[in-house]
């Protein structure tokens, strides 16, 4: 139900409107002065609009209207009095109010102004969603691609849960980014993310590392050992690269997440935990299975929630505002003076396929940024594969070779793509966006086009 704010010094006129209102269908909240109205904002911030008196016991209306603006510029109100004029009607208005009765009040349109009141607050509403959702980054997070918001709605959507949750996607895409976004989203974000890297720990300290073991367990054993499962209670433990535990091992993790309790190595005692389990590979799931190193029945435990994440080149449209937000930090690291990224190195690198995804971009700014001077990044400073990728030059300085068509031969569909690229390029001087928009291709399209066809784009700038 629209909930609405009623102020008015007159219990007769409140009663009335309260009464007739609640017929219509609202929830109503009657106040008699502005500190009343004050206290209303602080206890409930969900109103859909405010029915104000313009002369009140302990203020005025118009003053009072723009504490209101301030508050939530968005709610509407309508100010009544019973003093109405053409002058007072246009000072509210011109100071944030949605709408402007009279006493006597005229029921058939003060109904009408407010349902319209209502409709615009959840227009607004609406909008303001829509805002957030295209947003350009989560936690720690960056880019606003559409690749990217299918990521950020999973994980907002499974943050306040308790399911176990996969994170899949090649090296260097965010794997780690998105563990620790859901960490923070959730109910146990007080507690510390525990995280394990199961290919970073030798495969025979593994199990006393996540579940601890008991003095004299074995060789070197001298004292107790509280392990990671034990550490992460009622917090979020994180299984890096999961698919590389030994087989072994891996049939323990499957009791400990059906039972969530574990024996120390070496003790006798049983050890229960609350804990939200979200682990992570690089290899495809099902082939490892295929091969027998990752058990299938581990696998659908885990996998409650999966979350692929997209390698960097298929969401390629978020490179310039990732490298920007690298520059800054590693300038700001390194008391440097880099405040932008020239156009010709924007262009290559969006061209550039970048085979170690985000990780790989993140070094390449940072490289640049220690080893040069400026406030601008140029191209001469990249990587001399990153550079390739813009002169259409291969490393070791050899041009691409340019494929010759027959006049009378039949024209194979990748060279209508590319010729159609091409112009694009060439009418928007090339503008990855405006080309993009003509071809009604994404702009990652169009950048994986331009690599794969080793297409210049300064060809078409200049």
């Amino acid at each position: 139900m629209p909930k609405i704010l009623i102020t008015d010094d007159s219990d007769d006129i409140r009663q009335m409107l309260e009464t007739r209102l609640v017929q219509e269908g609202y929830h109503v909240r009657g106040e008699d002065c502005c500190a009343g109205l004050r206290k209303a904002l602080e206890e409930e911030d969900d109103f859909d609009a405010i029915l104000l008196d313009y002369m009140l016991p302990d203020g005025d209306g118009i003053s009072l209207l723009k504490e209101i603006v301030e508050i939530d510029a968005g709610l509407p109100v309508i100010l009544i009095t019973a003093h109405g004029s053409i002058e007072r009607a246009v000072d509210a208005m011109r100071g944030g109010a949605y709408d402007f009765g009279a006493k006597p009040i005229d029921w058939n349109r003060l109904l009408v102004s407010v349902k319209n009141a209502v409709e615009h607050r959840k227009l607004k509403r609406r909008v303001q969603t829509l805002e957030r959702s295209q947003r350009d980054g989560l936690c720690e997070m960056i880019g606003g691609s559409a690749e990217m918001q299918v990521v950020y709605r999973i994980i907002e959507t499974v943050a306040p849960t308790k399911a176990p949750v996969l994170i899949t996607g090649e090296s260097g895409t965010g794997k780690e980014l998105v563990a620790r976004a859901i960490h923070q989203l959730s109910p146990r974000q007080n507690c510390e993310l525990v995280d394990v890297n199961c290919a970073a720990i030798p495969k025979e300290l593994l199990e006393s590392e996540l579940f601890g073991h008991e003095p004299h367990a074995f060789t070197g054993a001298k004292e107790r050992y509280i392990g990671r499962c034990e550490r992460a209670h009622q917090s979020t433990l994180f299984l890096d690269e999961i698919a590389e535990m030994e087989f072994s091992l891996q049939a323990k993790i499957l009791r400990f997440l059906q039972d969530h309790a574990f024996y120390r190595v070496g003790g006798k005692d049983k050890i229960s935990v609350d804990i939200r389990i979200v682990s992570a590979t690089n290899r495809d799931p099902m082939q490892s299975i295929q091969e027998k190193t990752f058990r299938e029945d581990l696998y659908y435990r885990l996998n409650v929630v999966h979350i692929p994440l997209p390698p960097l080149r298929d969401h390629a449209d978020d490179i310039p505002e990732l490298a920007d937000a690298f520059l800054k930090k590693f300038s700001n690291e390194n008391d440097k003076l880099f405040q932008e990224i020239s156009s010709s190195s924007l262009d290559a690198l969006c061209s550039y396929a970048w085979p170690g995804n985000v990780r790989e971009l993140q070094n390449c700014i940072q490289q640049c940024v220690v080893l040069n001077q400026g406030e601008v990044l140029e191209i001469e400073m990249l990587p001399k594969a990153v550079c390739a990728s813009a002169t259409g030059i291969s490393v070791g300085g050899v041009k691409p070779a340019n494929s010759n068509i027959p006049g009378d031969a039949i024209i194979p569909f990748e060279k209508l793509e590319k010729d159609a690229i091409e112009n694009a390029l060439r009418i928007t001087k090339g503008s990855v966006p405006k080309a993009s928009t003509a071809l009604h291709l994404s702009q990652a399209t169009i950048y994986r086009k331009i690599r794969e066809y080793n297409l210049i784009i300064k060809k078409f700038k200049d």
